[in-house]
């Protein structure tokens, strides 16, 4: 699909019955989320009203999202939302009532361009809205709205048109959550880049379900090993100092995980460092804890925050087999962050299926060529636990997840080497 309007679109974050949710980049190389209404809803005038009316919506009722662009009158139409204020385009079609699924299911779940097509939701308030077509046939809709906006929004935001209708929106989650579709890397072409051999159908919810039990007996653990400890002490001790809620980890499990168990090595000597010729600059992001020293053709995107969460998307503009660049990431390690722990946060991230090999007790990498679209790339994981209070106890996981092609290698190296010396791990 071509960019639409001021955006070069880089990956599908989803798609629904009636549109897609995109990341894009804007001429400023800043991330956001595009929202475009696509197929048979495009040419419908109920559905275009609702989507315009949705956005306006969202934008003037509190607790919602803003958008930063948009064109209503668009053959399709389009809202842009800024990318570190959350998911935006996907918190519009979950208010249309639409949940996305993955891209790669565009062709099934995508309204043809000719045929009918269900009316969009029906307003659940006593306030009349104009325009609002009725549905095409009796039958209930599968995505039925479930709530209405509190009050009639009377105007939209300055630089849009047309003027808001009263929409029916369903429930805003009160903190970001993670995209139906989690982005691979934002900088990166809309075609998939790492092309691995056809997965098994996924079984999430037995993921999860897994996952939060291992996480949860961890947790319980922590404190048995507490109480044990105190023997026959008076005082009582301090149970919720050494245990916490389980991290906010990924909802599904990696394609391909990290060999395990780390093979013994060491931080590599060979990997190159910042030099004073280089031209650089130093963030300071929100979140993170620690500087961030990058060179000047770099960026970094807040892509998700929660509680004791932050992930940012680094790296180049360029796309494709030219991008370099990946994740951030730094979680909360519940306490007591022990090798349980270390060793159940490292095995739910991608790592290509390379080998760990640990670098110092509280560290480990792995790095792979990966067959990339014809072509190849170099891919680097660092996952390590650092300290970050003044208690001296580990309480952070840190990961670093790029690619870049093969003989840009050493911009990973050096990044994450500035980041060890920051950081400490």
């Amino acid at each position: 699909m071509q960019p639409v309007g001021p955006y070069r679109f880089t990956e599908a974050l989803g798609v629904c019955q009636v549109g897609t949710a995109w990341w894009a980049i804007d001429g400023q190389d800043r991330l956001v989320t595009v929202a475009v209404l696509d197929g048979a809803a495009a040419a419908d005038q109920p559905w275009r009203e609702a989507f315009a009316n949705a956005a306006n919506a969202m934008a003037l009722t509190p607790g919602g999202q803003r958008y930063v662009n948009a064109d209503f009158a668009a053959a399709k139409p389009w809202v842009a939302y800024p990318s570190e204020e959350g998911m935006g385009a996907q918190r519009l079609f979950q208010t249309l009532g639409m949940d996305l699924h993955p891209a790669e299911s565009e062709a099934e779940v995508l309204v043809p361009e000719s045929g009918t097509v269900a009316g969009p939701p029906q307003p659940v308030s006593g306030v009349p809205t104009s325009g609002t077509p009725n549905p095409t046939s009796g039958a209930p809709l599968p995505w039925a709205m479930h709530a209405a906006v509190p009050h009639q929004v009377s105007s939209p935001p300055q630089q849009m048109s047309p003027a808001p209708q009263q929409v029916s929106p369903a429930p805003l989650p009160e903190q970001p959550r993670p995209a139906s579709v989690p982005p691979q890397d934002p900088l990166a072409a809309p075609a998939r880049r790492i092309t691995p051999s056809q997965p098994p159908r996924r079984r999430t919810g037995l993921w999860i379900g897994v996952a939060a039990l291992v996480l949860v007996v961890l947790a319980g653990a922590g404190v048995l090993a507490v109480l044990a400890s105190s023997g026959d002490k008076e005082e009582p001790q301090n149970i919720a100092s050494t245990s916490s809620a389980p991290p906010l980890l990924p909802t599904t499990p990696p394609e391909s995980p990290g060999l395990e168990p780390p093979k013994l090595g060491a931080w590599p000597t060979q990997w190159p460092k910042f030099k004073e010729r280089d031209t650089v600059r130093t963030l300071n992001l929100d979140g993170l804890g620690f500087p961030v020293k990058m060179p000047t053709t770099w960026q970094c995107a807040l892509a998700e925050r929660a509680e004791g969460f932050v992930k940012y998307q680094c790296g180049t503009s360029a796309t494709g087999l030219q991008a370099v660049g990946g994740e951030v990431i730094v979680r909360n390690c519940p306490q007591p962050c022990n090798g349980q722990w270390q060793q159940a946060m490292r095995g739910v991230e991608e790592a290509w299926g390379a080998q760990w090999i640990r670098s110092g007790e509280y560290a480990s990498y792995a790095e792979k060529i990966l067959d990339v679209d014809g072509g190849q790339r170099h891919g680097l994981v660092v996952v390590a636990y650092f300290r970050s209070g003044e208690n001296g106890a580990l309480d952070r996981q840190l990961v670093i997840r790029m690619t870049s092609p093969v003989p840009e290698a050493y911009q990973l190296r050096r990044f994450a080497n500035y980041i060890r010396d920051v950081v400490i791990f």
